[in-house]
């Protein structure tokens, strides 16, 4: 039996449910997955059973809820956890059960510290060496790593002696499209993902009226989630300021399984990062998403970006709002590059698709 654990993430995540998951369940083993959220969704399916309890209980609680339902059950071949904060679970689970225990890190850990905490630089670099001694702590008792990013750097974890797996969020070739994009899909830009400031949505919208005077038309569509309420406030407050309501829309979060009919349709994506220790370590899943669906792609010039295509999107300087606007008037002037789209799609097809990942998932799971 496999069980995948996950206390921070949505139940049906991209990288977790649609794409680990799924492939998982190819095996005919049985899995039984629990995830902490207040989304009163229940995935279970034939060979799942999804398990999900409430976000209010903490780390210590419902890892302690999740280790008495697998008491009553079949002992774990193997334990899948996709956050820090269940390697002490982690750690229960392999002395009680000896199930194999494979740690699946999203994220730079170290880099979103630095990216997110407002604690001065002193304070923040003591709390990270305090965080990975707790994390190495743990690591003995894991049994191999899966990284979601390709290190562009040796990791700690290389340094400990893992050879970890490098697995990334690529889509499924199922999702690439066929659909033209040689002027028919109109003045459109999608933005989709986390909406906060590390991600440059503030710099893309102030961008925006300096696009609106050379492109009245156009729109700019920004799918996803606020970080903080704080932000979304910030945000709107701006475009209704400067009166930029019929051109700019703000979208909540849809199924990921929705979100390909949305790329489908616009013309331009754009992904306007911000240069930081995040951005610098982790290669965003939406580039992918957009090549697939055939978008012409507006990026900032960040190495994880180019470190998998060079010479078919449109680079931005991150973090300027002059560069952003003139990356957008730029792309529509050169609506003819239909060749960009088609080497982007190539790229999907030939290399960065889930298929190309899979095996290297399931051969983790083909020995106890």
């Amino acid at each position: 039996m496999i069980v995948v654990v996950s206390c921070q993430h949505f139940p049906n995540d991209e990288r977790i449910y649609h794409r680990q998951i799924k492939t998982l369940l190819k095996k005919n083993t049985f899995i039984r997955y629990f995830t902490r959220s207040n989304y009163d969704l229940d995935l279970s399916e034939p060979g799942l059973s999804h398990i999900n309890l409430s976000s209010n209980l903490s780390i210590k609680s419902y890892s302690q809820k999740v280790l008495n339902y697998l008491k009553v059950s079949d002992p774990p071949d193997f334990l899948h956890i996709h956050e820090p904060e269940l390697l002490d679970f982690a750690k229960l689970v392999k002395k009680k059960f000896h199930s194999k225990i494979i740690y699946d890190v999203h994220e730079d850990l170290d880099a979103m510290y630095r990216t997110f905490s407002r604690r001065s630089k002193i304070v923040k670099e003591t709390i990270i060496l305090y965080k990975s001694k707790i994390e190495k702590m743990h690591l003995k008792f894991v049994d191999h790593i899966i990284l979601a990013n390709y290190p562009l750097e040796k990791t700690v974890y290389h340094k400990l002696g893992f050879k970890p797996s490098v697995i990334e969020n690529f889509p499924e070739t199922k999702y690439i499209s066929n659909f033209d994009n040689n002027g028919n899909r109109g003045l459109s830009i999608i933005y989709h993902g986390h909406i906060a400031p590390e991600r440059g949505i503030s710099d893309l919208i102030e961008a925006m009226p300096k696009v609106i005077s050379e492109i009245p038309d156009i729109s700019l569509t920004i799918l996803g989630s606020f970080r903080t309420e704080e932000f979304e406030k910030q945000l709107k407050e701006y475009i209704l300021k400067n009166k930029l309501f019929d051109n700019v829309f703000i979208k909540s979060q849809i199924p990921y399984v929705d979100v390909w009919e949305i790329l489908n349709k616009n013309s331009l994506g754009i992904i306007p990062f911000r240069d930081n220790p995040l951005t610098q370590k982790n290669t965003p899943t939406k580039l992918f998403e957009m090549m697939a669906s055939g978008c012409r792609i507006i990026a900032s010039d960040l190495p994880p970006i180019r470190n998998y295509v060079s010479k078919t999107v449109h680079w931005i300087i991150p973090g300027n709002k002059f560069s952003i606007a003139k990356g957008i008037i730029d792309a529509f002037k050169s609506i003819n590059k239909s060749d960009w789209i088609e080497k982007n799609r190539n790229l999907i097809k030939s290399k960065y698709n889930w298929e190309s990942r899979m095996n290297d998932l399931m051969s983790l799971y083909n020995s106890k």
